[in-house]
């Protein structure tokens, strides 16, 4: 393996990094010894009797699939308002906003604790967005503190500093703000009327053309494109050009409101729907998405709220969240060959946000319920680059 691939599969899949090819288990260890096994989060011990399965998640290098106890437990969060966001880094700051100005963060030993984004407007949105200056080190510390931007209702927008502290922010609108993606040096807001908003590293926000009046419900990205879609069907593909963001409306691949994750997952009501390849490659087109039939027999009568993906080599799945405390694991693959299996949790609330990253998730959602994902059992493969 070249150095090249190797360092791009540790990025990929999370692993460290300390030479240049992949060295079976059995074979001489050259980088130290084996992580060994991933431990999750402790538990609050808020749960007296957590629900668990068996969960068969998917491997890479083309392994065979492993079977590890998914622990699903919830915890007391402090509020009854609906949670709408989560966000979470491995080692770091769990951070969860909601309805009413609702903030938290997760103490390993104090549990959940609030805090005052300095509005009391609906927060539907969260992202962590570094703004990496010229000459900043990134040290592990501000990699773990980042700050994040949080957007809602009547076009609300609040900011949440290194030092913890957050203030609002004037995003020039008062339409409700559903959607955030961060970009490196800017991020983007979408929501209720095709409403876009693009906000700079100096907190200038400034209005986006979208060409839709549709509710746009979420910001991901698809191919070399920012999508944006929402409600019956709309997809937006939006571009940067001289300076400005130029967005434009594809043909809708279904009626069903559509939600996206940041890789480009696109799903919604009752539909999952999967990339189409292009036959033309030179200039390529923007990307155009299909239903996937043998998933969306699985998602007859549903409906998705949100999705996210687990990058780490050996649980590589991705996990969405739904109404009915509904939840859907799919595998890594070819589209045709990535099972799509269902369970049902016994939360009887609707989730409306996951994050997950390697042994750790957290799902949020209606009457201040919150859920950490514990996978107990996984050790990382071991990658090592010589």
């Amino acid at each position: 393996m070249t150095t090249a691939r190797a360092l791009v599969l540790a990025s990929l899949f999370g692993l460290p990094a300390c030479g240049s090819s992949y060295v079976p288990a059995s074979s001489e260890d050259r980088c130290g010894p084996s992580p060994g096994v991933a431990q999750p989060l402790p538990s609050l011990g808020h749960d007296p009797k957590p629900f668990e399965i068996r969960h068969l998640a998917e491997t890479d290098f083309g392994g065979p699939r492993q079977g590890y106890l998914y622990r699903f437990e919830r915890e007391d969060s402090g509020t009854t308002e609906s949670l709408r966001a989560v966000h979470m880094i491995h080692g770091g700051r769990v951070l969860v906003v909601g309805d009413h100005g609702t903030a938290l963060t997760r103490d390993a030993k104090a549990g959940w604790q609030k805090e005052d984004p300095g509005t009391t407007e609906n927060l539907y949105a969260l992202v962590a967005a570094p703004h990496d200056k010229d000459g900043t080190v990134i040290t592990e510390e501000l990699r773990k503190h980042k700050p994040y931007i949080a957007v809602g209702s009547k076009g609300a927008a609040v900011v949440r500093g290194l030092d913890g502290v957050w203030q609002a922010e004037q995003t020039g609108t008062s339409a409700d703000l559903f959607a955030l993606i961060h970009l490196g040096a800017t991020t983007v807001a979408a929501g209720a009327g095709g409403v876009m908003v693009e906000r700079s590293r100096e907190g200038v926000w400034r209005t986006v053309k979208t060409r839709t009046t549709a509710d746009l419900y979420g910001l991901g990205i698809c191919g070399s494109y920012v999508c944006a879609v929402g409600a019956g069907g709309t997809m937006l593909q939006c571009a940067s050009r001289d300076g400005e963001r130029v967005c434009i409306p594809r043909a809708p691949a279904t009626q069903a409101t559509l939600r996206v994750n940041e890789e480009g997952n696109v799903m919604g009501d009752g539909i999952w729907l999967r990339y189409v390849q292009p036959n033309q490659t030179e200039p390529r087109p923007p990307p155009s998405y299909a239903p996937w039939p043998e998933g969306n027999a699985v998602l007859s009568g549903e409906e998705i709220r949100a999705v996210e993906s687990n990058h780490w080599g050996g649980i590589s799945e991705t996990l969405a969240v739904g109404r009915r405390s509904t939840i859907w694991f799919l595998g890594r693959g070819l589209p045709e060959k990535r099972p799509l299996e269902r369970v049902k949790l016994p939360f009887e609330v609707d989730f409306h946000d996951v994050a997950y990253e390697l042994t750790d998730g957290f799902l949020v959602g209606d009457r201040g319920t919150i859920v950490h994902l514990a996978i107990e059992g996984f050790t990382p493969p071991h990658i090592c680059l010589l």
